[in-house]
């Protein structure tokens, strides 16, 4: 596992005592615990399709599937939350040039077409249920749009529907229009698909490396070292131990702006699973060192009731020296040393202010970036999980959302 996390600031007396002697952490570490051998149970007997979606052979179906699809030269996704999260965020840390309908915004919508040729783009029709309105409502403006540029039997090479084989509007429609349809797995949510045909079907990645980086967060996991700070039951017990203080924010901040999307992933997987009851955090994002100039006097001045995971910068070298251009300080410093001394400070105050954070980051710098992202999402499905299960939370599902769609068609 290549994703280290830095649980010190809990652990090493900067409170002022050792988190693991309070008899807070150690009830919130036997409850995650107990969560947690739930979990490797489903795992181990393989009745959690979303641990089975890991598998190196579940993997390479997906690559036959892929392999099948109709090249083009570009590549839309449309579809809302879980339908897309995952692959944006994927995307834009591999810097790929997908594009996203990812929100129902007609004026974007509008525009795109404008700018694009539709006929070159291979576009993705994703929603689990088969009845996303947002999704059939931007698909039913696509499918105009490519009639009046193109013809229905070309039309065809051009989209791929993936959705639950089953009866429902968009895999009807597909039906009806000779549309290919790849089948969204019945037994894994939208916000947990990253690694189903949801995810996997629009990146070109070895099925080995798939496997072998999301199962390595498993196999920490299953270690069951409570010792060990990268555990996610630890990790767990912790923000659980947090969220019993009052803490209300899980802040993700970012030295590496390539991990933007994933953080809005991660608000779906946190929001949407665990925002069950009124001690629930809010999930949020502050990109640095831009936020050092907005965000961060809150940060600090203001209310006690925030936990960061902190993201240093990346390993990279993409400057080598400034310019000898009497700018002053900066210039004692190389460009990467001087993001790498502004992380360093913010963690540093951190400390001094006794703001509760842990610190995540790649260990080996040389590991491919597709391997670090996958076990990002392996890490935060996991650690999700537990939280639910300690808190006697499903979850899994997202009832209190049925309620907008049922007002939204009673307005």
């Amino acid at each position: 596992m290549n994703v280290g996390i830095d649980l010190d600031f809990f652990f090493d007396g900067t409170l002022g005592y050792n988190i693991k002697t309070t008899e807070n952490y150690k009830k919130n570490l036997e409850k995650c615990q107990q969560a947690s051998e739930a979990l490797i149970a489903e795992i181990k007997n393989k009745s959690n399709e979303i641990f089975n979606s890991f598998s190196f052979d579940y993997q390479n179906k997906i690559k036959t599937i892929r392999e099948k699809i109709v090249k083009k030269k570009n590549t839309l996704v449309v579809g809302l939350g879980g339908s897309s999260a995952g692959a944006k965020a994927l995307s834009m840390y591999l810097g790929n040039s997908i594009y996203f309908f990812d929100n129902y915004d007609l004026r974007y919508i509008d525009d795109f077409f404008k700018k694009h040729d539709l006929k070159e783009f291979q576009i993705y029709i994703i929603s689990k249920s088969g009845n996303t309105f947002e999704t059939l409502a931007m698909l039913n403006l696509i499918y105009q749009h490519l009639l009046s540029i193109s013809n229905k039997e070309l039309i065809n090479n051009n989209l791929v529907i993936v959705t639950e084989v089953a009866d429902n509007i968009l895999n009807n429609f597909a039906n009806q229009n000779g549309i290919q349809v790849v089948s969204h797995n019945k037994k894994i949510g939208g916000r947990y698909s990253v690694f189903s045909e949801t995810g996997m079907i629009l990146f070109d990645i070895n099925p080995k490396e798939i496997s072998d980086s999301a199962n390595s967060v498993v196999s920490k996991l299953m270690e069951n070292n409570v010792d060990d700070q990268s555990n996610p039951t630890v990790n767990a017990a912790i923000i659980l131990s947090l969220q019993e203080q009052g803490i209300k924010f899980n802040v993700n901040l970012l030295y590496d702006y390539s991990l933007k999307n994933y953080s809005y992933w991660f608000h779906q997987l946190f929001a949407e699973s665990l925002g069950k009851n009124e001690n629930a955090m809010t999930p949020t994002t502050s990109i640095c060192p831009k936020d050092h100039h907005s965000m961060a006097q809150l940060f600090i001045g203001g209310p006690k009731d925030k936990f960061f995971n902190i993201y240093p910068p990346a390993h990279s070298e993409h400057f080598k020296s400034f310019a000898d251009l009497d700018m002053g300080i900066i210039q004692k410093k190389t460009p990467e040393n001087l993001l790498q001394s502004q992380y360093l400070g913010l963690v540093k105050t951190f400390r001094n202010k006794k703001i509760p954070h842990r610190i995540i980051k790649f260990i080996d710098k040389f590991q491919s970036r597709e391997a670090n992202m996958l076990e990002l999402f392996s890490y935060n499905i996991l650690e999700t999980i537990i939280l639910g299960y300690a808190q006697n939370i499903n979850p899994y599902d997202q009832p209190a959302v049925e309620d907008i769609k049922i007002n939204t068609f009673n307005s």
